[in-house]
């Protein structure tokens, strides 16, 4: 788990410290947080070797991983992608998984990203589980808008106060919904409405 006191938090703010968090390691780019959940994690920058499946943000071998981003121009892109594990002990991105409740879907809409320059806030509008493979091919071809659309289409649940979309915040976990291989081929995929807020 990640030292709390990385960060300093009041009612109004977090204060990260980014200068001991890059000393740490110089992948860390961002923060991750969803109130109310155990959502609370830097985020890492991740390479094609996929480092941070099997490593923790401070560099160590750890079979829980780190939550990370492939993204080369992260929350800058139109639509950013951010991994992390679901585990057995409640960690990581477990969580996501309890998106299935409509209560908890309705309760927790609000994803915080924090970046050294700039500070993001995305509102969820789309949760639904699906097959990874199956998900790269739907929206393969898609331009922006008409993803915006899949995602809404998708989705298990509505967020009708969700629209003027620019930017897509994607978690995604692995899924053990209707998995017929060994590792799972399904993932969940939380899809929100990224959008700056208040500098850092």
């Amino acid at each position: 788990m990640v030292d709390k006191g990385e960060y300093i938090e009041d009612e109004d703010d977090i204060k990260i410290d980014w200068d001991k968090l890059q000393e740490i390691n110089k992948d860390v780019i961002g923060w991750i947080k969803i109130n109310n959940t155990n959502i609370d994690y830097p985020i890492l920058k991740d390479s094609d070797e996929l480092k941070y499946l099997k490593h923790s943000y401070d560099g160590r071998h750890n079979d829980n991983g780190s939550i990370f981003t492939l993204d080369n121009r992260p929350f800058e892109s139109n639509v950013t992608i951010v991994y992390g594990h679901n585990m057995k002990s409640g960690i990581m991105f477990s969580a996501l998984s309890k998106y299935m409740e409509k209560n908890f879907f309705d309760e927790h809409k609000i994803i915080y990203v924090y970046t050294k320059n700039q500070n993001y806030k995305a509102t969820v509008f789309s949760f639904y589980s699906i097959g990874i493979n199956q998900e790269k091919n739907n929206i393969r071809e898609l331009n922006f808008n008409d993803e915006i659309q899949y995602y809404k289409n998708k989705s298990i649940y509505n967020n009708e106060d969700v629209d003027n979309i620019k930017k897509i915040l994607k978690l995604s976990t692995c899924s053990y919904l209707n998995t017929h291989t060994t590792p799972t081929d399904q993932r969940y995929y939380l899809v929100a409405s990224l959008e700056k807020c208040f500098e850092s």
